[in-house]
C-alpha cells in the first residue's frame, strides 16, 4: 500500500543539528570490529557528519613514545593504529571532530586518571613536547588525507577543563589552549581551532577568563565550545549507574546565545574575539547556541 504524505510549501527548513556530531567512547575503540560493526548501523540509519571521541593521545592507540639512544632522550612517533582508526571513520562516511587530549604517558607531569582505561588528564610535563606532538599528528594527517580533507575536522582543545578531566588550573589550561592553537597554525593556518571545551560548572567564569587571555595574547580562535547534558546527575545503583532526562526547555536555553553574547560584549576590546572567529561563527554567535550536547555544532 502506497500512502502519499503532502507538506506544506509554508513555513521554514528544519535544520536538523543533532545529526552534526556523535559523542563516542575512547577512540582506541575503534580499532574493535564490534564498534565498528555498530558504527555502520548508526550511519546507515542516522548519518552523522562528525564523530568526536576522547583519548587521540592516549597510550592505546600508540602515538607518541620516547627513546633512550647514547644518553639523549629522542621521541618517536607511531600513526599506525590512528591511521586505522582514521580510515574507519571515512570508510563509514563519517569525519573526525578532533578533540586534542589526553596526556600520553611519557609527557604527563603526575598520575591523575580519569575512568576505568586511565586517560591521564594532568598538564604536560613539557608545553613544547605536547605542541611539537601536536604538529606532528596533524602533519601526518594532511600527509595521508589531503590538506583539503583534513581542514575540514574541527580541533577542540582538550575536554572540559572545568571539571575532573583536567588536573591542572585554569590558567593552566589556557596555556594548554595556546601552545596548541599556535602550534596547530604553524602547520596550517586553515586549521579551525577552538575552546574552551567546558560543561556546565562556572560557565561565566571560564568564557570570560578564557576570551580575556585569547585578547590578551592574540591567541587564535576559530570557534567556541560549551557542553551541555540532555541528563541529570546519575545515581548509583550498585555496579550501575541511572540518569533521568531533563526537561527539554533546559536544553533550549542551555548557553543561549543572549548570555553568551552579553559575556562577549563585556570584555574591554571583545571586537578582536569578533574578528578572530570565522564569519558564519560570528553570525552564529548572535542567534544560537555555539555548542549544544556533546558536541554538536550547526551546518552552516
Amino acid at each position: 500500500m502506497t500512502k502519499t504524505v503532502r507538506v506544506p510549501s509554508s513555513g521554514r527548513p528544519f535544520k536538523n543539528n543533532a545529526t552534526y556530531c556523535v559523542g563516542s567512547g575512547r577512540m582506541g575503540l575503534a580499532l574493535q570490529k564490534e564498534y565498528t560493526d555498530h558504527l555502520k548501523i548508526v550511519q546507515e540509519a542516522i548519518g552523522f557528519r562528525y564523530i568526536r571521541g576522547h583519548g587521540l593521545f592516549c597510550d592505546d592507540v600508540g602515538i607518541y613514545r620516547e627513546y633512550e639512544m647514547d644518553g639523549k632522550t629522542y621521541p618517536f612517533y607511531n600513526f599506525t593504529y590512528l591511521d586505522r582508526i582514521i580510515d574507519s571513520y571515512l570508510e563509514h562516511g563519517i569525519r573526525p571532530f578532533l578533540e586534542l587530549g589526553f596526556m600520553p604517558e611519557k609527557l604527563k607531569s603526575g598520575d591523575r586518571t580519569i575512568f576505568y582505561w586511565k586517560g591521564n588528564v594532568t598538564p604536560p610535563a613539557s608545553y613544547e613536547k605536547w605542541a611539537e606532538l601536536v604538529k606532528r599528528t596533524l602533519e601526518h594527517f594532511i600527509q595521508r588525507y589531503g590538506r583539503d580533507e583534513v581542514l575540514t575536522w574541527p580541533l577542540e582543545v582538550w575536554n572540559e577543563p572545568n571539571i575532573p578531566f583536567w588536573a591542572g588550573t585554569m590558567e593552566e589550561y589556557f596555556k594548554l589552549y595556546d601552545y596548541t592553537a599556535r602550534a596547530a597554525k604553524e602547520v596550517d593556518e586553515g586549521f579551525q581551532i577552538g575552546g574552551p571545551a567546558i560543561c556546565g560548572v562556572e560557565t561565566e567564569k571560564w568564557l570570560r577568563s578564557f576570551f580575556e587571555h585569547c585578547i590578551k595574547n592574540k591567541t587564535p580562535l576559530d570557534f567556541i565550545t560549551r557542553h551541555c547534558y540532555t541528563a541529570n546527575q546519575p545515581t548509583a545503583q550498585g555496579h550501575y549507574f541511572y540518569h533521568t532526562m531533563r526537561d527539554p526547555g533546559v536544553m533550549m536555553n542551555c548557553g543561549k546565545p543572549a548570555g553568551l553574547w552579553r559575556i562577549i560584549r563585556r570584555l574591554p576590546g571583545y571586537r578582536c574575539i569578533l574578528r578572530n572567529l570565522t564569519a558564519p561563527i560570528r553570525r552564529f554567535a548572535r542567534c544560537m547556541t555555539l555548542l549544544s550536547m556533546r558536541p554538536i555544532l550547526p551546518a552552516f
